[in-house]
């Protein structure tokens, strides 16, 4: 039998297509999910030892009954990497298939003590905010790669003159190089975005039980720090009734950056597209058809703005979850875990796969200046530059520029003649006429023309290059934030394992 390629397409392809551009753009189609409380076992026995070292440490549970628990934990955790232990459905959730693990395992007297002073409610409150912790770090270490991927293309796209656009007609040239800071810029929104939210998140709810406290002389504070957070969630019924809002948080900053990743998903297949043929994706970044074997198609950007548009319905649908429950556990909020899950397992390659895109990308630098000459993109220019060098008011000086495209026709540019008639239309007298061909003469020139504009934040090669450089600042002072919170939590391990 011979042996099938998994693909049916890309035969006309060089490069074979990027694995993780395949399942990112493939998702669930042939593709299984897990039981959502599989992706909270490891940290909810993180919170059953933490919370056994506080029931020892304030005497509530004798040490040799903590250590039958801590060796029961252990035994599960040792059985689940092995993949010999799986949870079972008929025990509802994790909660219980863990607890009931280490009754079976190391008996009744150690098992059934271990949910003293605490309910499943803050239980799994306190295991999501430890998985959305660990995901806010994993997003910011993501977009933190591609932000800096973006940057190094920036610096040597520099002095790429390319056209901008705005209502996707020809605007004013620019550069790549100016065109990719804007992109990094908007991601360093999104990690600071993303450090606020890691403080709120790093809040212990864990001691809250049901809604209102429990009679056993708890101390949370110690909890707090063996979890690695920086303090406790203190109002016991916020604690829990607050579930859902950090999910639909971490939803919304998924759904921001997602919307980043789309207008630059967007750039990118239009500068791509064989008619405009700016830039070119790399063949393991695109994929064939099933019956038209030339076909160089941008699926993974295609499944970006798909995915955006998904994963803002989610953030809603978080947001609105709370809505109309009264204070204290309501069961409607089950559905934000799911909700979050499906958020995090969507979206999370996202800047990985962009990254690959943008490594591979090639610029095809001539085609980008050849379009510099059609769409009169030295309009602008023009009218500023009649009115600096002419002396004339600005909305004169644009309105010249306006006759003279009028005027130039199908040219794609302003021709000299043009610029002489509207200026003589104008009423402009007869040595400001005269000066019509050295203006326009300024304006053939992209370098010329972009590097008027000085000031702070524009295309400029100078300027871009200083972008770059205080873009690089901010993701460095993000990726210091995200290695500090790893210590800590870290750090708040190792504390949990010697407390035994």
């Amino acid at each position: 039998m011979p042996k099938h390629k998994s693909t049916i397409w890309g035969n006309h392809l060089e490069t074979k297509p990027d694995q993780a551009m395949i399942r990112f753009s493939a998702g669930r189609d042939v593709a299984s999910l897990p039981m959502a409380d599989s992706e909270l076992l490891l940290d909810d026995l993180w919170t059953n030892r933490a919370h056994t070292v506080m029931l020892k440490t304030q005497g509530i549970l004798e040490p040799a009954l903590a250590e039958k628990i801590f060796e029961g934990l252990e035994m599960l955790e040792q059985e689940w990497i092995s993949g010999k232990f799986t949870l079972d459905p008929a025990k509802e959730d994790v909660h219980v298939n863990v607890e009931h693990f280490v009754t079976e395992r190391m008996g009744e007297e150690a098992g059934g003590r271990m949910h003293t002073g605490r309910s499943r409610n803050d239980q799994v409150a306190t295991d999501l905010r430890l998985l959305m912790r660990r995901e806010v770090l994993i997003f910011m270490e993501n977009v933190d790669a591609l932000g800096r991927e973006i940057l190094t293309q920036a610096v040597a796209h520099a002095e790429t003159w390319m056209p901008g656009f705005t209502h996707t007609q020809p605007g004013m040239m620019t550069t790549w190089g100016h065109w990719l800071c804007g992109w990094a810029q908007a991601l360093t929104r999104d990690l600071n975005r993303a450090e606020g939210l890691f403080h709120r998140l790093n809040r212990s709810p864990l001691g809250a039980a049901a809604s209102f406290g429990t009679s056993w002389p708890i101390h949370r504070e110690l909890t707090a720090e063996l979890l690695g957070f920086d303090g406790v969630e203190e109002n016991t019924l916020d604690a829990v009734t607050s579930r859902g809002e950090l999910e639909y948080e971490v939803a919304s900053l998924y759904a921001q950056m997602m919307n980043h990743l789309s207008v630059a998903a967007q750039d990118l297949m239009l500068l791509a597209h064989p008619y405009w043929n700016m830039v070119r994706l790399d063949d393991a970044y695109v994929t064939g058809s099933s019956i038209m074997p030339q076909k160089r198609n941008p699926d993974f950007a295609e499944v970006i703005r798909g995915k955006t548009a998904w994963v803002i319905g989610a953030a809603a649908g978080l947001l609105a979850g709370p809505k109309g429950t009264m204070s204290g556990y309501n069961r409607d909020t089950q559905q934000t875990k799911y909700a979050l899950l499906d958020v995090v397992r969507e979206c999370r390659d996202a800047p990985t796969v962009f990254r690959g895109a943008i490594n591979t990308l090639r610029v095809n630098k001539e085609e980008m200046a050849a379009h510099l000459n059609s769409g009169f993109l030295a309009a602008a220019d023009f009218a500023d530059l009649a009115a600096r060098e002419l002396n004339l008011p600005f909305r004169l000086g644009y309105n010249i520029a306006a006759t003279a495209v009028r005027l130039s026709g199908n040219a794609g540019v302003i021709t000299p003649q043009a610029a002489r008639q509207a200026m003589a239309e104008s009423g402009a007298e007869p040595d400001k006429i005269q000066q019509a061909e050295h203006i326009v003469s300024q304006l053939a020139d992209p370098a010329r023309v972009v590097s008027w504009r000085t000031h702070t934040g524009s295309p400029a090669p100078e300027q871009v290059h200083k972008q770059a450089a205080q873009l690089e600042k901010r993701f460095d002072k993000s990726k210091a934030f995200v290695h500090s919170a790893r210590k800590q939590i870290e750090s708040a391990w190792e504390r949990c394992k010697q407390h035994r």
